[in-house]
């Protein structure tokens, strides 16, 4: 029945999910040990009951908006009974959740995710066939409101894979139990304190892309009776580098990029570097403004280690108000994510 009952419900919620199409959804599991503390029978002495350590396990499906993230969560959590008043006890005590969680990451265009979140949402709380000394004890299987609270880290192994490692603490409303030889009800609390490793997938996460600006055209040779060489053409004065979704990480391409920019700029007649950050339209004006900064700081301090002087660079940052790709309001262009590196 709990199995059916958690089956329906994640099925329901998976059901009016938007398609991932255009979004920038991720998947995530974990898997670790579980730390339930002891816990009495309410009004019925000599109860008190202690765990052995145990395994929690958690999937989640959900979106991120930068910092900011959105979740949906089920989770399963089972700890063996260790003793009962200090007699040897069997059985266990397990719990099957679904939850939806708010995530905030404190550092989205980064490889390292230090982030913390918190919770809300109902548990199936069970106390299964629980003895003592080889007798039945007690018994209770009941949904509950459930609440947790957690933190951890998490970095970026690939561009589309983040491993992860977080202390998450979870508990419920009281469940109901009955005693044994009684049909009374009766409140047993519930907590877990959990240790986890995971991984996260992210749902489209563009391929870097890098494009240079086409090389200005030759200019023709004047007729002359006699033949003329043709002038060399002009050297390259207008780059283009590009930057994966939400970040200001140079990629290999873009170094090439700015590589050739920075020999460039020591050809004789080269007096200043112009520096103009973008970004795509998707975000607020004021976080893409920050971020189109942060794109052109970057590039900027890879030219200066490359021997381009610092006080003949000059940095513009333009956000979303000057995308190269005119697109609506919130779309994800890759072509908009760029700095212009002009010569002059």
């Amino acid at each position: 029945m709990r199995s059916t009952k958690a089956l329906l419900i994640a099925g329901m919620l998976a059901a009016g999910l938007p398609s991932l199409a255009h979004a920038e959804w991720y998947t995530g599991a974990d898997v670790g040990a579980s730390y339930v503390p002891s816990a009495s029978v309410s009004g019925v002495a000599n109860t008190n009951t202690s765990y052995n350590w145990g395994l929690a396990a958690l999937g989640q499906v959900g979106y991120s908006y930068g910092a900011p993230k959105a979740e949906f969560e089920i989770g399963y959590r089972t700890n063996d009974v260790d003793k009962i008043s200090s007699v040897s006890g069997s059985g266990s005590e397990s719990a099957l959740s679904l939850m939806v969680n708010g995530v905030y990451d404190f550092m989205p265009t980064s490889s390292w995710h230090p982030f913390v979140g918190v919770g809300v949402g109902g548990a199936d709380v069970r106390a299964d066939s629980v003895k003592r000394g080889g007798a039945p004890d007690y018994s209770g299987d009941n949904w509950q409101f459930a609440y947790q609270g957690f933190a951890g880290i998490g970095y970026d192994i690939a561009p589309n894979w983040v491993v992860k490692a977080q202390y998450r603490y979870f508990a419920t409303l009281d469940s109901n139990v009955t005693i044994a030889g009684s049909t009374t009800s009766h409140n047993l609390g519930y907590q877990d304190h959990a240790g986890l490793l995971g991984v996260t997938y992210k749902f489209n996460t563009p391929k870097p892309q890098v494009a240079e600006a086409a090389p200005a055209p030759m200019p023709m040779p004047m007729p002359a009776p006699a033949p003329v060489a043709k002038p060399a053409p002009a050297p390259m004065k207008n780059f283009l580098v590009f930057f994966d979704f939400d970040k200001a990480n140079i990629t290999p391409e873009a170094a090439k990029i700015i590589t050739q920019a920075a020999a460039a700029a020591k050809n004789p007649g080269i007096t200043r570097v112009a520096l103009t950050g973008h970004t795509d339209l998707a975000g607020s004006d004021k976080y893409n403004m920050a971020l189109s900064l942060k794109r052109a700081d970057a590039v900027k301090d890879s030219l200066v280690r490359q021997g381009v002087p610092a006080n003949e660079i000059t940095v513009v940052a333009k956000g979303k108000s000057d995308p190269l790709v005119p697109t609506k309001d919130g779309v994800r262009e890759p072509q908009n994510r760029r700095v212009e590196i002009v010569l002059q």
